[in-house]
């Protein structure tokens, strides 16, 4: 029999954490960032959740700002490595393996390009820098994942050889055929590839007459296919010479498989790296699909707070104007809530909703609630939440939930959160009340903030006499007889059974005894709706002012959208006029050796020092100039292995020799490559989509 499952088990089925985070990681690019998202839900410890929190933050950020980094064209290289230890690579995995290394450095520039994104930055420039395998299987291998020739030295020789023996082999063959094919004997002129041969279909009834090897006959037997004895030893030697080919490739494909085992350790740093900043993005797209935020964490004793949240799986099939927001706080003045309120009415919904935000904040990741929602660092977040009727173990619907909360008592404690649905029900509303008013004590104690559903009438006075516990109530129309999803902090809920029952169409008799019945209760629905009316009246109050604090909130994040839009239209008039620099000071340049050193042939010699020392101090001038510096300081920084966009081309390279003393680089142009000077180049960044 398997073991039961654990209260953390129980609370992810219960609060589907797990259907969320595969939501999550279906908007991760990278495989390890798709399991990273995954594994989150069995992680140990916290030690990573402070900084998965704060890339996740600075990628939201750089969402809003239209700077999102991008991790397109990132292969498994760790499982690619993996196979390496096994089997010879492909030339497309090697290509893969080298379009994800320089994914990693175009993130390396991104990173330096924005040195406000801290957190994800120092993950991406930690990330190992690995050149020189990116290098040599780029110039050994092309981007159809083919071996080059100038990959080895005999390559090209054997590849020629190859070409010549195919032509020879060709030209005999087509006149074979066409002489063939003449005398009727062919079912078609051309040749039918079968592996590696070249074969003629003969027509069965001319066997007698064919000179050659028969390699295969059709189904029905009337077409033989025949290599003729011609071609055989010509055939023989194409053969020999692909199989010289092949083992030299292989040699090549064995050496590049050797460099990405000796760089398998720094090949898995790097795909971690790039999964945790896979991860931030995916949480922030799907912050942005749920309309959420990143909670502020806050201590513990300023309690959790939600502003509009929203179950995330809600969102899915509805907008978020149609799911009723949820505002509540706890752990201030109050650690345990009694909710309650008629069936449907939405608080299990309530549960499960503070319930995910608060595991999903805990772990790093964004909530589906708005901007001032507040979370503390919770230890752990436990539910009993559903039906815990268990067939196979013979349990009870009671029973079920019984054990569940065991489970929670033993291990609840300061900076846990409770959340219990339908407490004390399944059994005598009497015993089940006193059970559950014992259960919500000893939480009380244990130092846990609680949160309890129930329609026992007991516990609905229990919180009313206890310190650091309040009521709640689902608002409930009773004219509609229909629930309004809306959770009313401080005011207790009323069964609205006979108006229910009027609403119905119960005899007016059957509706009079009832009302007197209730009458001569304990007046527990008079006291409870007497402190309903005067909580309602302090919640009004306390929405007004949560209101006006959200203004001042958003009032306050519209100022840093402006200002972070001011900063990239100022970037981009920077770069502008840097560019704009460049090509002006080409100009001048080109004038100066150009025209001024023409002019300076024609003066006469009295008068050249004067334009000779006029035009040194013009190149002075732009030589010290601010931009020139950082002009300079560009070319200088230039080494192998780096990509450099190049305006004429529309297009970002990659550098494969920098020749400093003449001021040229040599790059990659799809198979080719192209001496450019210093010139051509720019350190100015391409247009949004022209360069992904």
């Amino acid at each position: 029999m398997p073991s039961p499952p654990t209260i953390a088990e129980d609370t992810l089925e219960a609060l589907e954490v797990e259907v969320v985070l595969e939501w999550i990681s279906s908007l991760a690019v990278t495989s390890g960032g798709q399991q990273l998202v995954l594994s989150i839900a069995q992680e140990g410890g916290a030690s990573l959740v402070p900084a998965r929190r704060q890339r996740g933050r600075e990628a939201l950020a750089a969402q809003q700002a239209d700077h999102v980094p991008s991790l397109a064209r990132c292969a498994d290289i760790v499982a690619l490595a993996a196979s390496a230890r096994k089997r010879v690579l492909e030339g497309l995995e090697l290509i893969s393996i080298a379009e994800t290394l320089e994914r990693v450095a175009e993130l390396r520039r991104w990173a330096e390009r924005y040195p406000r994104y801290e957190a994800l930055g120092k993950t991406i420039l930690g990330a190992p820098h690995l050149p020189d395998l990116c290098t040599k299987i780029r110039l050994a291998i092309d981007a159809r994942g083919s071996v080059k020739d100038e990959a080895h030295p005999g390559l090209a020789a054997a590849r020629s050889t190859i070409r010549k023996l195919e032509k020879q082999r060709n030209d005999k063959l087509e006149l074979i055929a066409e002489g063939m094919f003449q005398k009727g004997m062919l079912r078609q002129r051309q040749p039918v590839i079968r592996g590696d041969r070249l074969l003629l279909a003969v027509r069965a009834m001319q066997s007698s007459r064919r000179a050659g090897v028969v390699h295969d006959r059709s189904q029905s037997g009337d077409t033989l296919f025949v290599e003729p004895n011609a071609i055989l030893e010509l055939s023989n030697h194409v053969t020999e010479a692909r199989f010289a080919e092949r083992r030299l490739v292989d040699e090549i494909l064995r050496d590049l498989c050797v460099g990405v085992l000796r760089s398998e350790p720094r090949l898995a740093d790097a795909q971690n790296r790039l999964a945790e900043v896979d991860v931030a993005v995916a949480a922030a797209r799907w912050a942005k699909e749920v309309e959420g935020c990143y909670a502020e964490t806050v201590a513990h004793s300023r309690g959790m707070r939600l502003v509009d949240a929203r179950h995330p799986l809600l969102l899915r099939t509805l907008s978020p104007a149609e799911v009723v927001p949820l505002g509540m706080q706890i752990g201030t003045s109050f650690d345990l809530l009694v909710v309650t309120g008629p069936n449907t009415g939405g608080k299990t919904l309530v549960l499960k909703t503070v319930g995910l935000a608060a595991w999903l904040a805990t772990r790093g990741l964004p909530i589906a609630a708005a901007i001032g929602s507040e979370i503390p660092d919770y230890q752990a977040v436990l539910a009993d939440v559903g039906d815990a009727q268990s067939l196979q173990s013979s349990l009870s619907t009671f029973s079920g939930h019984l054990l569940r909360i065991r489970r929670i008592l033993a291990v609840a404690a300061p900076g846990t959160l409770v959340l219990l649905d339908e407490l004390g029900t399944g059994t005598d509303p009497e015993e089940g009340a006193a059970l559950g008013q014992a259960v919500l004590e000893q939480l009380l104690a244990s130092g846990a903030w609680t949160i309890a559903n129930t329609h026992l009438g007991q516990l609905k006075l229990f919180s009313l006499d206890v310190q650091r516990a309040e009521n709640a109530s689902m608002e409930f129309d009773p004219l509609t007889l229909s629930p309004k999803f809306r959770l009313l902090v401080g005011v207790p809920g009323a069964s609205h059974a006979v108006e229910v029952a009027e609403r119905l169409g119960l005899e007016e008799a059957l509706l009079e005894r009832a009302r007197e019945l209730s009458s001569r209760g304990s007046g527990t629905d008079q006291l409870l709706a007497d402190v309903g009316r005067v909580r309602r009246e302090a919640e009004i109050l306390r929405e007004s002012a949560s209101d006006e604090e959200l203004r001042i909130q958003q009032r306050s994040r519209d100022l840093a959208g402006e200002e972070a839009a001011s900063w990239q239209r100022r970037r981009l008039r920077e770069e502008e006029a840097e560019q704009q620099y460049r090509d002006h000071y080409r100009s001048i340049q080109n004038l100066l050796h150009g025209d001024g050193a023409s002019l300076l042939g024609r003066l006469p010699v009295a008068e050249r020092a004067d334009v000779d020392t006029f035009i040194r101090k013009l190149q002075a001038l732009l030589h010290e100039d601010i931009l020139n510096q950082r002009w300079l300081a560009f070319v200088k920084s230039l080494k192998k292995g780096d990509r450099v966009y190049v305006p004429r081309l529309r297009e970002r390279l990659m550098v494969i020799k920098v020749d400093g003393k003449r001021e040229r680089v040599k790059v990659r142009h799809g198979s080719m490559e192209v001496m450019l000077p210093f010139r051509e180049l720019t350190w100015v960044e391409p247009p949004p989509g022209e360069d992904d």
